[in-house]
């Protein structure tokens, strides 16, 4: 069997499809074989604007919403999408209408939505101004900006957005060196006051160098920039999901967030009944053990190249030798159908598929997007989380449940989101001038106009010292 056909097969198991954009998909296929797609393709995205409207105004104890009824498993809307507006947009790029023999995409559609879910941030301005909704489609960069320009001071969008690490910011298993345009605009959302907050699974307990060594670049970038202290204060990480919180300081250093006592995270948010500091010892021992048990009973019996290890609050089945997709996905739904079955198990969990490996973790991203909402003082319909994993097997799939959500493949993908962000807050970035053609792209280039030294991250990366990323050990190289 080719890889292509293997692939195709393989995503029409159910654990591998979004409900909601299939029955899109299906939804719109009737007007693509009529050869209507042109004169109704944006009537039928008014009719999924109105059902998802119903839907998230129907109280949770009252009948199934129409949506419901038509897509059992679709989950919560925090805001109103304007999908037809999103729809013409995009086609006005794409002319989607225009073609006679491929109909709509999976992908196509999960870009819609996720237009959609940017401009309803933006606010009414957003939806009322056709020709900011026109720009947001273009390819091109950023108009020039003068230096001395003013940065808004009430921003219009998310007031905290949350990104998942992993094939978000940086590539699988990779770390985020040198991608300076992605930099940028995270440098300039916090510059216009919105919180951000790395929300990953990479567990290393407040060991804070482990996790400056994933962000290497990012940090150094915001150190060469110069960032303010109360702008270094909007930004945070927290590993493991919801367990290790840092805060980014006026050093541009990684610092732990007090736990106890009074402002300590754990202490400001135990009125959550599943925050972490409600939970006991045992009850993660117990979880960790299930999860210990189903894992290394599946890696000897799907004879799988890998080895179980296990962390504080984690389980982890890591490679020795590539595993298949298969396999990992089996071990995922395994974990979760014996952890869902133990009476005595009553803690949040993820198990999750990361690409080339498996994870348990005690609490998961919704637990973890809803202690920094306390924290800030931010509300869900406030809040952008963006990650590549909202598939059942997928560990951003928690988030949906307390925020709206980006679904993205690549960190080009996560760069594009933010740039549009920046647009319909009509904030216009200014570095991109001083930056060559190389730096745009990504490269390690150094602007003519005192740029951050990539090339000095990417000597990072091949420094004598090098990190395991999935245990947290440093490997000693000899040279």
């Amino acid at each position: 069997m080719s890889f292509s056909s293997r692939r195709r097969n393989y995503l029409l198991t159910p654990h591998r499809r979004d409900s909601l954009i299939e029955w899109m998909k299906a939804m719109l296929m009737h007007s693509f074989v009529l050869d209507a797609l042109g004169t109704t393709g944006a009537d039928t995205f008014s009719h999924f604007e109105l059902l998802i409207e119903e839907h998230r105004k129907n109280p949770k104890d009252s009948p199934p919403s129409r949506l419901q009824q038509l897509v059992p498993t679709v989950g919560t809307f925090h805001t109103q999408l304007p999908l037809r507006q999103a729809f013409l947009a995009y086609n006005n790029k794409h002319n989607l209408t225009k073609r006679k023999h491929i109909t709509i995409s999976f992908n196509e559609i999960r870009h819609i939505l996720n237009l959609a879910q940017i401009m309803a941030l933006a606010g009414s301005e957003a939806g009322d101004d056709l020709q900011i909704t026109h720009s947001i489609d273009t390819s091109s960069d950023f108009p020039e900006k003068e230096h001395n320009e003013e940065y808004p001071s009430a921003f219009v969008g998310p007031k905290l957005i949350t990104f998942d690490g992993d094939q978000t910011l940086y590539s699988d298993g990779a770390n985020f060196e040198s991608n300076p345009r992605l930099a940028n605009y995270m440098y300039l959302l916090l510059k216009c006051g919105v919180n951000i907050a790395v929300v990953t699974a990479a567990g290393y307990e407040y060991k804070t160098e482990k996790y400056e060594y994933r962000l290497s670049g990012l940090l150094d970038y915001f150190k060469k920039k110069e960032l303010k202290s109360e702008d270094c204060g909007r930004f945070y990480l927290f590993g493991g999901e919801c367990n290790y919180l840092l805060r980014l300081g006026s050093d541009y250093r990684l610092h732990p967030v007090h736990e106890t006592g009074p402002g300590g995270w754990l202490t400001s948010t135990k009125y959550m009944p599943e925050a972490p500091g409600n939970w006991s010892k045992d009850d993660i021992t117990r979880l960790l053990d299930v999860a210990e048990q189903t894992l290394s009973s599946t890696l000897s019996e799907l004879n799988m190249r890998g080895r179980v290890i296990r962390k504080k609050r984690s389980v982890g089945l890591i490679p020795v030798a590539t595993m298949t997709r298969e396999a990992l996905d089996e071990a995922v739904l395994r974990v979760q159908h014996e952890l869902s079955n133990v009476s005595q198990i009553t803690l949040p969990f993820c198990a999750f598929n990361g690409g080339r490996d498996v994870w348990v973790d005690v609490g998961n991203k919704r637990v973890g997007v809803e202690i920094l909402q306390s924290y800030a003082g931010i509300d869900k319909s406030e809040t952008l989380h963006i990650g590549d994993q909202f598939l059942n097997t997928g560990n951003d799939y928690a988030a949906r449940d307390v925020c709206p959500c980006i679904w993205i493949t690549s960190p080009d993908e996560t760069t594009y989101i933010l740039k549009k962000v920046l647009a319909l807050a009509k904030v216009v970035p200014g570095d991109d001038e001083g930056m060559s053609e190389n730096a745009k792209n990504g490269s390690t280039a150094v602007s003519s106009q005192g740029g951050v030294n990539f090339s000095e991250c990417e000597r990072r990366t091949e420094a004598v010292k090098k990190m395991d990323v999935f245990t947290g050990e440093l490997i000693v190289q000899n040279k």
